[in-house]
């Protein structure tokens, strides 16, 4: 009873540790650095009316709010745009950092957890064994000790887990950043491709061809 409860936490601790690398995997729907990879060769290509486009793309997608929010940052006039930015990094900051301590509690509460059930365990174990010194009993308590071992090994075993899920989400969340931040920096590259194609494209319209009249010769 004593094993099972320990397996029980020591899965407890991992599932909640998972879940931590889970929120900074899902952080976006879209992953920022493959679609900065494509991005960025478009950036490069004329025309405009493309973050437009982007927008239509993920409005469909209801977990697609920060994106929303980063295009429509971009769409802002030019002396709003970085606060916007601003404020839309500041959002995608906190969402990945949602739960960065968990795994860290978890590897401590799993084994301060399974060294306490491992000493409940010896005391269960040996409880009975006071005064007796017979071989029956001196078997008796090389069975209550690999029973504590074995608790004890099943809460190391889930902080080790718990170490490695922390180890994990540290380096998604360095590259989510990085992805990010470059992410941001091509979409202003269209943002300004998108206007400058548009002040063009209006330019065009209002040069009125310029017609002479030519009076007739009497």
């Amino acid at each position: 009873m004593i094993l099972l409860l320990a397996i029980v936490a020591s899965l407890a601790c991992v599932a909640a540790s998972g879940f931590r690398l889970h929120l900074v995997v899902l952080g976006t729907v879209v992953d920022p650095g493959r679609l900065e990879a494509g991005l960025r060769a478009l950036s490069r290509q004329p025309g405009g009316g493309r973050i437009p486009a982007l927008r239509a793309a993920v409005g469909d997608s209801p977990d697609a709010e920060w994106e929303r929010d980063v295009l429509a940052a971009l769409e802002a006039p030019s002396e709003d745009r970085a606060a916007f930015l601003g404020e839309a990094m500041t959002e995608l900051d906190f969402r990945l950092r949602r739960w960065a301590k968990v795994p860290r509690v978890c590897a401590s509460l799993g084994t301060s957890f399974a060294f306490l059930l491992a000493t409940v365990a010896l005391r269960v174990g040996l409880s009975d064994l006071v005064g007796t010194l017979d071989e029956a009993r001196v078997l008796s308590v090389n069975d209550a000790v690999l029973d504590a071992v074995d608790v004890a090994a099943v809460g190391l075993v889930g902080a080790a887990f718990c170490i490695a899920i922390q180890v994990q989400a540290r380096k998604a969340l360095a590259v989510r950043r990085e992805g990010s931040d470059d992410l941001v920096e091509v979409l202003e590259l269209l943002a300004d491709a998108d206007r400058a194609a548009l002040a063009t494209t209006e330019g065009r319209a209002t040069v009125a061809p310029q017609v002479v009249a030519v009076a007739p010769v009497s």
